[in-house]
């Protein structure tokens, strides 16, 4: 009995760490791509609903914008999980700023939102 308790305690352990690289591993690759000013690849991480609603002009009119008011998206560090998504504070060159990421099973971004700080 006590090995069946360990065995799913690892599990669970191992299940959330790898949510938490997934997470950790998206925000890195956004940060990559918004400072390189490349709309496509971060809307090739959306999931398909998130792509209908939130289009790929739109995630270029919204790199451009923040761009010229934030500037380069710098270091990132975990505040918390909030219904499902996580909260992130991201470091600008001008401001910080609370990243909300949601993530799919398969790992693709169904929730990207600002809030100011």
């Amino acid at each position: 009995m006590k090995k069946i308790i360990l065995l799913l305690l690892v599990c669970s352990c191992f299940s959330f760490l790898q949510t938490e690289d997934s997470y950790k591993m998206t925000v890195t690759k956004i940060a990559d791509a918004y400072n390189a000013k490349d709309a496509d690849q971060i809307f090739g991480l959306f999931a398909a609903d998130l792509q209908s609603s939130f289009t790929l002009d739109k995630v270029k009119t919204f790199i451009t914008d923040n761009h010229a008011k934030k500037g380069m998206m710098g270091s990132s560090a975990f505040l918390m999980d909030d219904e499902g998504n996580k909260r992130y504070l991201m470091e600008f060159d001008n401001s910080s700023t609370i990243l909300i990421l949601g993530l799919s099973t398969d790992n693709k971004i169904t929730k990207l939102e600002l809030e100011e700080y």
